[in-house]
């Protein structure tokens, strides 16, 4: 599934913390990695520290540099640095992803604390929008050192509709390929953390809306319990289990995603205007806020 692994750079040392995580995916899919660094047009002089790399004279040599540190441990490796500046880097990436047939993007978030910023504003949410290549998201740890890549579960949140489900593919994909397992998890509210106009509902009609929200715990248990049984049946080399939990959607995802044995989140997203999650894009932007895991997202498209 990810034979062709698109690695964006842009010379910073920050975005290099994504290689021991590419080196791992690649090794373990026997992929061909692409590095790929686009000049951009009017860049400032440094970036995140580090100079910017403004002219392929630069780039070719930093781009071949790494490409032989990850030779040296057997990884298939190309290289390429876009020649003309460009204006919109997001597209370029997008027409590369392209050309390449990659079958993943791999990006840093760029920043401690700021993934929102660059999901919403910046060049990974516009890469989701306008492209349908998945998009893996690596946070560097608190200290800028590459993060850990071995996941022991690989967490795919589901809300109950085909959308969410269409991360299920890649999620069991890569906990094959890395020896995981793979949990199918939902949350639903408490009368409490209700939101909107249930809110409204659940505080005019509080005893209701209880019964409402244990039926609905129930239909998701019996919803995961049923799609696990499929998911094991039909592809029996990964171990699946559910997890059903109550409270705030957001909140409660952030928590469980942030466990110590939860190393890969996978999530859908519709990519139409920012990240669309399919529980709603408030919600997806508390939860990958917090996380420090990678976060594999799939472009849902809708027919």
């Amino acid at each position: 599934m990810y034979s062709r692994l698109l690695v964006p750079l842009d010379g910073s040392r920050l975005a290099e913390s994504v290689l021991p995580v590419v080196e791992r995916l690649a090794s373990a899919e026997g992929a061909l990695v692409i590095l790929l660094h686009v000049i951009e047009r009017g860049a400032p002089a440094a970036v995140h520290g580090d100079r910017h790399l403004t002219h392929v004279t630069e780039a070719d040599p930093y781009l071949e540099g790494l490409a032989d540190r990850l030779r040296d441990v057997g990884i298939s490796v190309q290289t390429h640095a876009h020649p003309a500046p460009e204006g919109d880097v997001a597209r370029s990436i997008v027409d590369h992803s392209d050309e390449q047939q990659a079958g993943l993007i791999v990006l840093c978030t760029h920043g401690r604390g700021k993934m929102r910023d660059l999901l919403f504003v910046r060049i990974a949410q516009q890469v989701l929008r306008r492209g349908t290549t998945p998009v893996l998201l690596i946070r560097p740890s608190d200290d800028g050192k590459p993060p850990m890549f071995e996941p022991r579960t690989v967490l795919v949140p589901l809300d109950g509709s085909p959308a969410a489900e269409a991360a299920l593919a890649s999620a069991w994909e890569l906990a094959r390929a890395f020896g995981a397992g793979l949990q199918l998890l939902t949350v639903v509210p408490t009368q409490e953390t209700l939101r909107g106009d249930r809110q409204a509902v659940g505080t005019l009609l509080p005893a209701a809306t209880r019964a409402e929200l244990d039926l609905e715990q129930s239909d998701r248990e019996s919803y995961l319990v049923s799609l696990a049984t499929d998911i094991s049946g039909r592809l029996p080399a990964v171990p699946v289990s559910v997890e059903i939990l109550r409270g705030d959607v957001g909140s409660t995802l952030s928590e469980r995603a942030t466990a110590p044995d939860i190393g890969l989140v996978v999530i859908a997203t519709h990519g139409r205007a920012g990240l669309a999650a399919v529980w709603g894009g408030s919600v997806a932007a508390h939860f990958l806020g917090r996380l420090r895991v990678p976060v594999l997202l799939i472009r849902h498209l809708e027919t």
